[in-house]
């Protein structure tokens, strides 16, 4: 009958464990004005088709096959500006330059690792004019491969020329849409950090529109007040080339979103920037939150309809955000991320596409428009620089997204504090490993006075057992009485069941914050125990001693691609510690409580399984953590023994004050024990918080006698 009930007990735990992740997401999902996936999710808007003529220019104007699944989604225009009255009829457009048939391909920038004059290489394709991919020579891909940082590329599986990023989808004159997506533009000019390309929209046979597209590099700088290298300027030049002035907009793709970079679920997020009295405001959605029924939003404004100053996307520790130039005459109007792939698990892919205001071009004139693309790291010192951190960019509050349930555990204070912590530690043992362990320290000792009380606690606690089964017996199935007795027998002997869990309730959201700050904060991004010494190479994932991605398999409900060995050795530890545990708990008295106790021990391997995927530098501070706790406990109980030894000693010889009267001879005074003096601090607040809590019970079982 035990075994069984032990195997329930375990059964529920693994339920509960494997349901809490979905419950979340569920209610999530379900009442998304709860928040827990966004601080202020824009609403999604329904999309409107412009009444525009879509007409045929070289190459497919549709989707292809691959992109069948794709939401098609018509952008909706803010306000549609008036052409003036000298503005020509639509007529038929084409393009009037000879594209290629093959795409050109033109890189700029250096892929040298660490380059000293700019941080990037880019990779630029002439059809749309858009990115094929981004190099970032500062940083690797992972610590299995010496490979460089790469992102921004097409997404494989679908058509590169839909979702290649920032390509020019179309130019839309006159109420026309020309199709410049499927194009392949001249490259008219490259230096080694900037290409521009070419391409003229001709209107029945004669040049109408030509449009300049010019990719430039922010240099590698340490100033703060430039972009320091991280920055890209994609700058748009249109020239009227007809007798009168024509009305025009451009749609094109933005920045697609960084490769995850954590092993469970999906860190990407949408992330906008709306302008609240002249700050920008950060708004931030889960790209998980998209789903079949619902694959499109809207980002252009906030729920209050404030102006997007900046839209993007952005993982753990990389973003991108493409922000239009504010003081241009053309200004984004539609913002809408589309996500697709729904059918592949974790393979869920969103695309932005961008949408200007109407703007005139006067006859024989031009008109720019120009957008500042960021593609770096989420580096605190290079966000909080005074460049990328001024009212109307505020890209330091893409450090830390708190949301969820959590999301007061992982504010941005509470998470710079903890790496403010983290970073002095580091600045003394150069090794962010060894900074865990010293936080470790640091916490348990600011926890010690509570910990300590709540062994003495226990200590008390495995001597009543006598005496608790004695007032059982008396008050048998008066639960009131028996409840008051029980109260009151612990009052006297200083003692409360409350304090037995405490020290590592405590701990609770410091494991959380620390979580949330292994998946947040850049700087420890593949970071190494011990100077690389041993086999963790990166604190922010599992240890992964064998590490075999092409060949994962399912054990339960996890995912096994590595041996893994820190979750091992917390698994021990851990039932070290429970059994040390279960031998300061007064003993069972019934079956039942024997059970119990065996049941908790067997539920700590419970937390070693949760995190066997953790991050190594989680699982390097419960384990270190939980062996200082080992320690701690064998020497304060060692503690308690010498006190115990030495009240049994019994009497001590004191002086008598004057004028008191002296003990008959041959008798010695006891000395009688010192007034508890009251605590101060942390320990302060629990025991007058205990204390309430016996006199609302006092009260509570005064009421239900009265009654």
């Amino acid at each position: 009958m035990d075994k069984k009930r032990l195997i329930t007990g375990m059964a529920v735990a693994m339920l509960l464990v494997i349901g809490w992740s979905r419950l979340v997401q569920y209610l999530a999902m379900s009442h998304p004005e709860w928040g827990w996936q966004k601080t202020d999710q824009p609403t999604t808007q329904q999309a409107v088709a412009p009444a525009t003529q879509t007409v045929e220019s070289v190459g497919p104007t549709t989707l292809p096959p691959t992109m069948a699944q794709v939401p098609t989604v018509t952008l909706p225009t803010a306000t549609t500006q008036t052409a003036s009255a000298g503005t020509q009829p639509a007529g038929r457009f084409a393009i009037a330059s000879s594209p290629t048939t093959q795409p050109v391909i033109v890189n700029i920038g250096s892929a040298a690792d660490s380059d000293k004059q700019l941080k990037m290489a880019v990779e630029l394709s002439s059809r749309g004019a858009g990115i094929n991919s981004v190099t970032l020579n500062d940083y690797k891909r992972s610590v299995e491969t010496p490979d460089l940082f790469v992102f921004q590329e097409p997404y494989r599986g679908r058509d590169d020329d839909e979702t290649r990023p920032l390509s020019t989808r179309s130019i839309t004159i006159d109420g026309t849409t020309v199709d410049l997506l499927n194009v392949s533009w001249q490259s008219v000019g490259k230096t080694a950090d900037s290409a521009t390309f070419e391409v003229v929209v001709s209107r029945d046979g004669l040049p109408a529109v030509k449009i300049e597209k010019t990719y430039t590099l922010s240099p590698r700088s340490v100033d703060e007040n430039t972009p320091q290298g991280s920055e890209v300027t994609v700058g748009y030049k249109l020239t009227n080339l007809t007798g009168g002035p024509i009305n025009a907009k451009l749609a094109f793709n933005g920045p697609t979103a960084p490769p995850r970079e954590i092993d469970r679920g999906d860190d990407r997020n949408f992330i906008s920037g709306y302008n609240h009295e002249g700050f920008a405001d950060l708004t931030h959605s889960s790209m998980g939150s998209l789903t079949k029924d619902k694959p499109s939003v809207e980002l252009a404004k906030d729920a209050e309809g404030k102006p997007a100053v900046w839209v993007g996307m952005s993982s753990s520790y990389f973003n991108t955000i493409i922000r239009p130039d504010p003081k241009g005459a053309i200004q984004l109007a539609a913002a809408t991320a589309i996500a697709f792939n729904f059918e592949v698990p974790d393979a869920q892919h969103a695309l932005l596409k961008l949408e200007t205001t109407a703007f005139i071009i006067p006859a024989g004139d031009s008109t720019t428009q120009t957008s500042y693309v960021f593609l770096g790291p989420k580096r605190r010192e290079l966000l909080n620089s005074a460049y990328y951190s001024a009212p109307l960019l505020r890209y330091e509050e893409t450090l830390v997204m708190s949301s969820g349930p959590c999301g007061w555990i992982t504010s941005t204070k509470i998470i710079n504090g903890l790496y403010f912590l983290l970073s002095i530690f580091h600045a003394v043992f150069r090794d962010w490993g060894l900074a865990i362990i010293c936080l470790v320290f640091l916490v348990r000792t600011c926890l010690h006075p509570i910990t300590k009380k709540s062994q003495v606690n226990m200590a008390k606690m495995s001597k009543m057992s006598p005496e608790i089964e004695r007032l059982k017996k008396k008050h048998g199935d008066n639960k009131d009485e028996l409840n008051k007795a029980m109260m009151q027998f612990y009052k006297t002997q200083g003692a409360t069941p409350i304090l037995g869990c405490l020290p590592m309730f405590l701990q609770m959201p410091i494991w959380i914050a620390l979580y949330s700050s292994l998946q947040n904060t850049f700087e420890l991004r593949q970071s190494p125990f011990l100077w690389g010494l041993t086999w963790i190479k990166d604190l922010a994932h599992p240890d992964r001693l064998f590490y075999f991605p092409t060949t994962p398999f399912s054990l339960f409900f996890i995912h096994v691609d590595a041996i893994n060995v820190l979750p091992v050795i917390l698994g021990v530890v851990s039932w070290i510690q429970a059994k040390v545990m279960r031998q300061q708990q007064p003993p069972a008295s019934t079956p039942e409580q024997a059970q119990q106790q065996k049941m908790m021990q067997w539920m700590t391997l419970m937390l070693p399984i949760i995190l066997y995927n953790g991050p190594a530098g989680l699982n390097l501070y419960i384990m270190t953590s939980t062996t200082f706790g080992i320690i701690e406990s064998k020497i304060i109980r060692k503690h308690i023994k010498e006190k115990e030894a030495a009240e049994k000693a019994g009497v001590v010889i004191v002086d008598n004050p004057p004028g008191d009267d002296l003990p008959p001879a041959g008798k010695v005074r006891r000395k009688e024990p010192e007034p508890e003096k009251p605590q101060g601090g942390l320990a302060g607040w629990i025991t007058k918080l205990q204390q309430k809590a016996e006199e609302m019970q006092k009260d509570q079982l005064k009421k239900g006698k009265k009654k």
